[in-house]
């Protein structure tokens, strides 16, 4: 694997076909998202279908990510063509209906009238309309536009200074959650995250589905960056999720904030993935601007575990090259020898962190080609991608969910592997796996990490220097 961040994508119509997908792969394609704010669960499942049979044909084993919608305000139906809003017109939005009448704004949600105040922002469409609250009166809420635009049907609505009385799962994400388990997602991003309660829900209703689903927190709300700490404590993951985040805070804090989560995320050992308008620009064109290339690399020497297209892959006009691009300009960073700050830990640690850590040194000191994992649930590897090892990780598993929630974490390359019972065993297969994917030659070291008893999950306690093809340690 020459790339250590991974790449994520979503999928969409503009990369459906077998074709498109199978070249996403080849490009580089880790993670693939299912946006549950569109679609129906039908086009969802065919989705995941062909892009497991492309991953089988290609030998890949992308993780597939359910991102639930979570609250949204959104216009409803409009006219075609839409609704011109003009600097320093008032329009009158109408909350809970969903068909437009002359002079106003359909809101699908009875929530807008009952939350905000005369001041408050209404902002449409990512930012790119204000509006100004001037009054309310029951259903109705008149506001001057700031700034202006076409309003076209079902685009979001923020209210960056009103807070919503709302879970952050709703009886539709209920729905989806339960479609992301029978899809056999592979990760859940929640959406609307603000406290770690939000998270405990969403874990709560995934184990009554049967599930035990890793969960990743979107973080796009400030309140969630006031508590980041408490939701880091309780996720699996998370996403920065520059969209939403950058309307409800001004844009010139989402480059700092992003800095801010990603090395909180690294220090927990925890995946991150940074979202939204990486590449925007290739949605029509095929290569993307100069501050775009800019802005990947940055997230990458930030220490994002993953970067994650979005439009451009779901319905943007290049899918493969943006991938491509991606790929490309990830592997040109890291070849750099610049990176983010590495991981040191302090104070006294827990019997797997300092295994890993352990292990991560020793591979540093003694030159050894790889870090090999043998993991059960994946928590070893988590462990050794949490101190950032130069030498590359594999990680063995013979749980294919374990191999698949891998493919989001840095720097680590899952393997599949019997289920075996004992140490010598592993490294037996260990030695068969390297020589003939040709992953090491004999004689080279490798540093290998895993627990005994064989086969515990969560048990790391084991690190060993092992001479590739001797059967026996250095």
């Amino acid at each position: 694997m020459k790339r250590k961040a991974k790449i994520g994508a979503t999928l969409g119509p503009a990369c459906d076909s077998a074709a498109t997908l199978g070249a996403m792969l080849r490009a580089g394609l880790d993670v693939a998202r299912l946006n549950f704010s569109h679609g129906t669960i039908e086009e969802h499942r065919a989705r995941v279908e062909r892009l497991r049979a492309a991953a089988r044909k290609a030998g890949r084993a992308p993780a597939v990510l359910a991102d639930l919608q979570g609250p949204r305000l959104r216009i409803g139906a409009l006219p075609d063509g839409g609704v011109e809003l003009r600097p320093g017109e008032a329009v009158t939005l109408v909350s809970g209906r969903k068909q437009s009448a002359a002079g106003t704004l359909p809101v699908d949600s009875v929530l807008l009238s009952r939350v905000v105040q005369k001041g408050h922002r209404v902002l449409i469409d990512d930012g790119t309309k204000a509006l100004r609250v001037l009054s309310t009166r029951g259903e109705r809420v008149r506001c001057e536009v700031e700034r202006g635009g076409t309003v076209t049907p079902r685009k979001g609505i923020n209210l960056p200074d009103s807070e919503l009385p709302v879970a952050a799962l709703t009886t539709k994400d209920r729905r989806d959650l339960q479609s992301a388990v029978d899809l056999d997602a592979d990760w859940l991003a929640v959406s609307f995250v603000r406290r770690a309660r939000d998270v405990v829900s969403a874990r709560r209703l995934l184990k009554r589905a049967g599930s035990a689903m890793p969960v990743m927190s979107k973080i796009e709300r400030p309140e969630a960056v006031d508590h980041l700490d408490e939701i880091l404590a309780e996720s699996d993951g998370i996403l920065v999720a520059r969209g939403d985040l950058g309307v409800e805070v001004s844009p010139e804090q989402v480059p700092l904030l992003q800095k801010t989560i990603v090395e909180a995320a690294n220090a927990a050992g925890k995946p991150v993935v940074t979202a939204t308008q990486m590449l925007e620009s290739m949605r029509e064109s095929s290569r993307p601007t100069r501050a775009e290339a800019s802005d990947v690399a940055n997230a990458v020497l930030d220490g994002s575990s993953a970067l994650l297209l979005t439009a451009e892959t779901a319905a943007g006009r290049y899918p493969v090259e943006s991938v491509a691009m991606m790929a490309r300009i990830i592997e040109q960073v890291e070849a750099s020898g610049r990176r983010a700050r590495r991981i040191r830990p302090t104070g006294k640690l827990a019997v797997p962190e300092a295994t890993a850590f352990a292990a991560c040194r020793a591979a540093h000191d003694t030159g050894a080609r790889r870090v090999v994992a043998f993991t059960e649930s994946g928590f070893t590897a988590l462990q050794l991608a949490r101190f950032r090892p130069r030498t590359p990780i594999l990680a063995f598993s013979p749980d294919e969910h374990t191999r698949r929630r891998l493919s989001v974490v840095w720097g680590v390359e899952p393997r599949e592997v019997p289920r075996l019972g004992t140490v010598d065993e592993l490294m037996d297969a260990l030695d068969k796996a390297l020589l003939e994917a040709r992953l090491a030659r004999k004689g080279e070291l490798v540093v290998v990490v895993c627990g005994a008893p064989v086969g515990v999950s969560g048990s790391t306690n084991l690190m060993k220097i092992h001479q590739v093809g001797t059967g026996r340690g250095a």
